[in-house]
């Protein structure tokens, strides 16, 4: 008698704690996959989470890519309000969205002695401009950026002859500061010939190469004979730092001065880390580079 009531005080014992048990699991196991950062909003999948949050995790890890966190704090929230920009913007045409370092590329980027300091300024860039994005015409504009002018940013009107009301020239006579302001490189008439994909060998010193320029300097295009290559072409080939450059014979190779870094378009990084150090907040950073354009709550 004494065995059963034994068995059956156990098995009501049982019956009682069992759903703790399950709550206990099934609770314990999500909190497990917050702390290790499997939030949705923290994932790369580009979903966004179903109460409206954005992936801040996500946001700081393709911002700390794209901007040294060495920069004033106005320059980086302006680069952060990009990013989210962008972010939305290829969310809303089903694109993938732009590369997110993970804590081990930081970590690599960074070094691990300014891994947490460096995370803590982009997070407070991203978390300081929460939500806001930048539109133009009531739709969201590009991320696009580059480190330094050559002294004036890029039309896009220039480049391919369509308009893009906010991408216009931009006056940036603060770039000439920078120690990435002026390269000089030389190469070989046979490295020069392989990047205009000639087949048949010039002689330059009777050849006229000839360059068409865009008002603020920027290469159109590069013509030898009846070959020609477009500035952005031959930059690419040549691995020049930017597309304004200038091109000489110099005895016996050819001669390439390259003002700028970068293509030249958008916002540029130098002059924005400049205005910041001159008092600029990051609204009137974004307005000065994005012609027409207004800062938003997404």
């Amino acid at each position: 008698m004494t065995e059963k009531i034994k068995t059956i005080l156990a098995i009501l014992i049982i019956l009682i704690i069992l759903p703790y048990i399950i709550t206990y699991a099934v609770q314990g196991n999500a909190l497990f996959q917050i702390g290790q950062g499997g939030r949705e909003e923290d994932s790369d999948s580009g979903q966004e989470m179903k109460d409206g949050a954005e992936p801040t995790e996500l946001l700081v890890g393709i911002l700390s890519g794209q901007i040294s966190m060495d920069a004033p704090k106005e320059a980086i929230k302006a680069q952060a309000v990009l990013v989210r920009t962008e972010y939305y913007r290829r969310m809303e045409l089903g694109l993938e969205a732009e590369k997110s370092l993970s804590m081990e590329e930081l970590s690599e980027l960074w070094g691990s002695g300014r891994l947490q300091t460096n995370y803590e300024i982009a997070s407070t860039a991203v978390k300081e401009t929460s939500g806001e994005v930048l539109t133009c015409e009531d739709r969201l504009i590009q991320n696009v950026y580059h480190k330094v002018s050559a002294g004036a940013t890029r039309e896009m009107k220039e480049l391919n002859g369509e308009k893009t009301p906010y991408l216009t020239s931009v006056p940036c006579g603060m770039d000439i500061t920078s120690p990435d302001y002026l390269t000089v490189r030389f190469f070989s008439y046979e490295e020069f010939q392989k990047a205009l994909e000639r087949s048949e060998k010039t002689d330059f010193k009777e050849t006229e190469i000839l360059i068409e320029k865009d008002k603020n300097g920027y290469v159109k295009t590069v013509t030898v004979e009846e070959d020609m290559v477009s500035g952005d072409e031959l930059r690419e080939a040549l691995e020049l730092p930017s597309p304004c450059f200038y091109i000489k014979e110099v005895e016996g190779k050819i001669r390439i001065v390259t003002k700028g870094k970068g293509h030249g378009m958008g916002l540029s990084q130098y002059a924005a880390c400049e205005q910041a150090k001159s008092g600029a907040d990051y609204e009137e950073i974004l307005t000065c580079f994005f012609t027409g354009t207004k800062l938003e709550k997404k």
